[in-house]
């Protein structure tokens, strides 16, 4: 049980990282693998975790919006690499970081300004917000939505993601 926000941060991320997982595991067995509403969607997920991790890290914000749409097996592949690099960036970074202010640049007017941890809660946010879309789309093709929800996970007792 987390103890500290910290905790509750790094929490909701092995939950974001189990429940793509899952998510990938029922898109996988669905036969929708090449449905581009699913694969937009999920490059716009994984693009921005990727995002998200650039601006904590510093770095700059870098996309080519003329790539063309990934395969199912690059996107499993890209948001998998995002987990590791958060699972990376939680055990490198010391708690008190979470206060360190950061500017969000894909926003216009003025600058977005926000702390470290309203970065991670809004990854994860989104990142279920997103899921939520993708379980739905995915039912009605046909396919077979799994329940990602956190008490699920909880009641598992945290298990990893299997990304088989």
């Amino acid at each position: 049980m987390p103890s500290s926000l910290f905790d509750h941060l790094r929490d909701m991320h092995d939950h974001m990282a189990w429940a793509d997982a899952v998510w990938f595991e029922a898109w996988g067995t669905s036969g929708f693998q090449d449905d581009e509403d699913l694969r937009q969607r999920v490059r716009h997920m994984a693009d921005t975790e990727s995002a998200f991790l650039m601006v904590l890290r510093g770095e700059h914000v870098r996309f080519d919006p003329a790539t063309p749409l990934p395969s199912f097996e690059a996107l499993r592949t890209h948001t998998r690499a995002n987990h590791e690099a958060y699972r990376a960036l939680f055990r490198e970074m010391p708690p008190e970081g979470l206060g360190r202010d950061l500017v969000v640049p894909w926003f216009p007017g003025p600058p977005c300004h926000i702390t470290v941890d309203e970065a991670l809660t809004q990854v994860a946010m989104h990142t279920q917000h997103h899921r939520g879309q993708l379980m739905t789309r995915l039912k009605g093709l046909g396919g077979k939505p799994l329940n990602v929800d956190y008490i699920i996970w909880t009641w598992k007792k945290r298990p990893e993601g299997r990304w088989a």
